[in-house]
């Protein structure tokens, strides 16, 4: 049997400016996980294993449309589905050998549809484990980008390289997409990716509110319109978001002797939040989850584009988060960094 971990991601500075030439900052953390399982068959079938969340049923019709309204119709099954076709394409096209016959199964404990990337997660875990099933070298870069072409491509879904790039990775990961290059091999695009050391972060936190989760595409897509449209508070906003990676790229490099790098840290988060915010689409919930950070100052900014924030704390009594976002019905968690996989 071949496994893959891949775990969850926050975008820390820069969201969402990867889909238009910009940079971001991403983590990826081990709080929570999707893991793909890959286990040959004796003859070529291949099989793709609902998950628990793919077999659902509604006690009424107001049950399926709220559902559907907050989750999609997309299902773990039909993402390693489009997985495999697109792996197929690949393959194919570097004149590497087909797969035999396999079986794919998943579990997943990300939070779906509240901007972790749990989807994403699906979609790398199940590009390593076939890679790895017919020996493929498949280069993080590489990986992250026929991982987006699943989704933007296979299902048609609107989104854009930070998820896979700090999942194929792991780790901490500055991205840079105002210039791209071009993997030849694999005819895609990759950004410029830069790990970094996740000891130089100041200690954050995970806040999360299941039914304040959206489905991103929808978010994106708007966005997208806007976007190619020529609005510009569009476009100049997510210059502005850009341009927060550097900055905190050199504030993770301070001597933090006095909590100043820390501290300036979580001003540059809480930017990122105040600009993301000009774009609109938070929900009542999304945005009292910014309100409740606010009001006991704590800086943060949306992981995603649903229902949960990553934050800036002072790393000794997670009881007061949970009891002030436990007063929302949200759950927190102090964040634990995913080891790189550069």
């Amino acid at each position: 049997m071949i496994e893959a971990r891949v775990p969850a991601r926050v975008g820390l500075l820069g969201n969402p400016s990867d889909g238009y030439g910009g940079k971001c900052l991403s983590l990826a953390i081990d709080n929570f996980a999707a893991t793909v399982r890959l286990e040959r068959t004796d003859d070529y079938h291949v099989e793709v294993v609902p998950g628990p969340e793919d077999r659902r049923w509604w006690r009424t019709s107001l049950d399926l449309v709220d559902w559907v309204d907050r989750y999609g119709v997309g299902t773990g099954d039909a993402l390693l589905t489009a997985t495999i076709r697109t792996f197929l394409r690949v393959v194919d096209s570097v004149e590497h050998q087909r797969p035999p016959g396999f079986r794919l199964s998943y579990e997943t404990d990300i939070p779906r549809q509240v901007g972790l990337a749990g989807s994403s997660a699906l979609v790398v875990g199940a590009l390593q484990c076939l890679a790895e099933f017919v020996d493929l070298d498949l280069p993080p870069d590489a990986l992250a980008s026929i991982a987006l072409s699943v989704e933007t491509e296979t299902l048609g879904i609107t989104a854009g390289l930070q998820d896979r790039v700090a999942q194929s990775y792991g780790g901490l990961v500055a991205m840079d997409f105002s210039t791209m290059d071009v993997d030849s091999r694999f005819a895609v695009s990759t950004g410029r990716y830069t790990p970094l050391d996740t000891d130089a972060l100041p200690p954050l936190f995970l806040a999360y509110h299941t039914q304040a989760a959206a489905e991103s595409g929808i978010y994106h897509q708007d966005l997208r319109a806007r976007h190619d449209g020529g609005d510009q508070m569009v476009g100049a906003t997510m210059r502005s978001l850009a341009h927060l990676v550097p900055e905190g790229r050199a504030a993770l490099t301070w001597q933090d002797t006095d909590g100043s790098r820390a501290e300036h840290f979580g001003r540059l988060i809480a930017r990122n939040m105040e600009l993301r915010s000009r774009f609109g689409g938070l929900t009542d919930l999304q945005q009292l989850l910014v309100d409740t950070a606010d009001q006991h100052g704590w800086p943060v900014t949306s992981t995603g584009s649903g229902g949960a924030v990553v934050g800036v704390w002072d790393g000794k009594d997670l009881s007061k988060l949970a009891e002030a976002f436990g007063s929302i019905g949200a759950e927190v968690e102090s964040i634990v960094p995913a080891p790189s996989r550069a």
